[in-house]
């Protein structure tokens, strides 16, 4: 597999830039312009649902944003496991941390791949999957577990 470097560099923006929306917890549209209208998100494996679609993730995101005070993501690891100039799937480690505004606080280490297309904006998830890496705490079903 060949890959430029721009093209790895704009893949690994694109699960940055989530990082951030995800982080900044104010711009709902701001994370939802790094998805197609089509794309799934499939939190299954930590214990959360599969959505499908960015109205159905948009009242998921809209609930978190809405629960939380404070969140921090960090990625390692990065890596792009296929390419083909209009597709990629890229995988990174991932650590988040969150404060619920009740103050349940959770600290998870995942796993990131997201299936990826190259749209006239750029680089855009049509899959998002988040894999478990270390078990689950049991605040994040706490937390989460009802969007």
């Amino acid at each position: 597999m060949e890959i430029s470097l721009e093209e790895r560099f704009a893949l690994q923006d694109l699960m940055t830039a989530y990082c951030y929306a995800i982080d900044d917890l104010s711009d709902i549209n701001d994370l939802l312009d790094l998805f197609t209208e089509d794309a799934v998100l499939d939190f299954s494996d930590i214990g959360l649902r599969a959505m499908h679609g960015k109205p159905v993730f948009r009242e998921f995101y809209e609930n978190v944003f809405q629960d939380m005070s404070h969140h921090t993501h960090y990625l390692t690891n990065f890596r792009v496991e296929s390419f083909d100039g209009d597709s990629a799937t890229t995988y990174a480690y991932a650590q988040g941390l969150g404060l619920a505004k009740d103050g349940v606080e959770t600290h998870v280490h995942v796993r990131y791949r997201m299936e990826c297309v190259k749209t006239e904006a750029g680089w855009r998830c049509s899959r998002y999957e988040i894999l478990t890496g270390m078990p689950m705490p049991p605040s994040l079903e706490e937390m989460h577990g009802d969007h």
